[in-house]
């Protein structure tokens, strides 16, 4: 079982879920009803010098802490129990946390735990529970369920049948059982939960604590990769820049026969997109951004982002436009999606999604403002802005194109911006003509249209861009192998 492409999850139609998340909100419901009823009253409200903050540290971890674990698994379990169990995790952390004070706790009476020895053994165990329970769930790094199965089985078994019936068939009290069965349902909720779990495969990564919304953190990467990141904080400062031109003769029929096709508004910009989508198709790694000072691979997902102005006026308002392809896509399939796109945003009454948001911001007093983005460049650095909200961003994708050609003006070095995770920029300028020396020694006039990529070189080394950027004057040279899909999608590494 390779665990790059196979997980554990627990999927809403596994009955395992819904048992194991009830067996956790009944044994957060047993904590709950206990201390309203009076059940620790006497504990945490105890008099005396000191009691008070002593209690309160004891109700804490004894009623507000198990609550919450247990809420917090459930919620996951129901919500990511299927693609990112891992999720799982900080509630089990938790309710490990509870468990090992709770040990401690009752390593103050004899009759429960009367050896130094006894007490370091349920420590370790319960740190166990939690780290087979993260090898498990985190990306299937264990092979097999079976030893989260016995490091929750066994603890309950020997709970409930050594330690428990027997003292219950003397006597049992059903309020002042209530914490030891809260101890028992979570440890049973997590024993179903192992039984439970379904093997996950698919032809992509599967996803693993660490990975964002929308990428998957890169891991076997040589350590430079890692340390030029701290070296080159900033994409500016490890920005590369390349320029070159393409002959485009094969390109302007090409785009003449796309246009008797009937894709009348085919252009340059087309060609460009839908060799760079090709270009990553086969050059993942080109696919890749930095962001939180760690590498992360957007997968087959592409996203370009694109300037274009409602209408071609020095004082015409602007709008960004996202568009999200596949590496499978074709020109037929880059011109579509982006013509849609184009032509919704060059409607006079309507603003695009960024626009508004931009909006809402441009509109608070200029200190607030200032917080706000240092607050969403915070959470996107650790990877928690809200994916809805990337969707939105201008500054989150694979590449930047701008298309100055209908300026009349030759393609710019553009900079990279420092919000957001966009690690290339590529802009094309207008036609240029020129007088050069045929074969036979006569003069010929050809045309050229220049381009520029300025890229973050931290994200993959020279050489492998250098082939890339090779690959892309091959597409552009020969557009016409932008009419099929590529023969094979090549994945990036691990």
């Amino acid at each position: 079982m390779d665990n790059r492409y196979t997980t554990f999850g627990l999927s809403r139609k596994n009955a395992g879920t819904w048992i194991a998340a009830v067996l956790l909100l009944l044994a957060a419901a047993c904590r709950i009803v206990y201390f309203a009823m009076g059940g620790l009253e006497g504990r945490v409200f105890s008099g005396g010098n000191g009691a008070g903050t002593e209690s309160g540290w004891w109700f804490f971890f004894s009623v507000v802490l198990p609550v919450i674990a247990c809420v917090l698994v459930a919620v996951r379990l129901i919500l990511n129990g299927r693609d990112r169990l891992y999720k799982t995790g900080f509630g089990v952390l938790l309710g490990t946390v509870f468990f090992i004070t709770r040990i401690i706790w009752l390593y103050k009476y004899p009759e429960y735990i009367n050896s130094g020895w006894l007490l370091a053994l349920h420590i370790v165990l319960y740190c166990a529970a939690f780290v087979i329970w993260d090898l498990t769930a985190n990306g299937a790094r264990l092979k097999t369920k079976l030893p989260a199965i016995l490091i929750f089985a066994i603890p309950l078994a020997v709970h409930l049948f050594v330690l428990d019936l027997p003292r219950w068939i003397k006597g049992f009290s059903l309020f002042d059982e209530l914490p030891e069965i809260s101890v028992l349902l979570i440890m049973a909720a997590l024993a179903v939960a192992a039984v439970c779990l379904e093997r996950i495969t698919s032809e992509s990564f599967r996803p693993r604590r660490g990975d964002r919304p929308d990428g998957r953190l890169v891991r076997s990467l040589d350590p430079i990769n890692g340390v030029a990141i701290y070296i080159m904080p900033t994409r500016n400062g490890a920005a590369t820049y390349f320029r070159d031109s393409v002959e485009c003769s094969k390109m302007e029929e090409y785009i003449r026969k796309k246009r008797a096709e009937g894709l009348t508004g085919f252009g340059t910009l087309h060609v460009i997109a839908a060799a760079y989508v090709r270009v990553i198709s086969q050059h993942p790694a080109c696919n890749r951004f930095i962001s939180g000072q760690r590498i992360f691979s957007r997968g087959d997902e592409i996203e370009l982002q694109m300037t274009v102005k409602k209408s071609l006026k020095a004082d015409a308002p602007e709008t960004i436009i996202s568009a999200y392809f596949k590496p499978t896509d074709t020109a037929d399939d880059v011109y579509r999606q982006y013509q849609e796109l184009i032509d919704e945003a060059k409607k006079p009454a309507l603003d695009s999604s960024f626009d508004n948001l931009a909006g809402v911001v441009n509109a608070v007093p200029g200190v607030i403002k200032k917080f706000l983005i240092w607050f969403l460049k915070t959470l996107d650095y650790f990877g928690k802005l809200p994916r809805w909200l990337m969707k939105l961003s201008p500054f989150h994708g694979s590449v930047f194109v701008t298309a100055l050609g209908s300026l009349g003006i030759p393609p710019v070095f553009h900079h990279l911006y420092d919000f957001g995770n966009i690690p290339a920029f590529i802009a094309f300028g207008a036609r240029r003509t020129e007088t050069e020396i045929g074969d036979d020694g006569s003069p010929v006039r050809r045309k050229y249209v220049d381009y520029t990529i300025v890229t973050d070189e931290r994200i993959c080394d020279g050489f492998y861009y250098a082939s890339a950027f090779k690959t892309f004057r091959r597409l552009l040279n020969n557009p016409e192998k932008l009419d099929l899909p590529p023969e094979k999608v090549e994945k990036d590494v691990f």
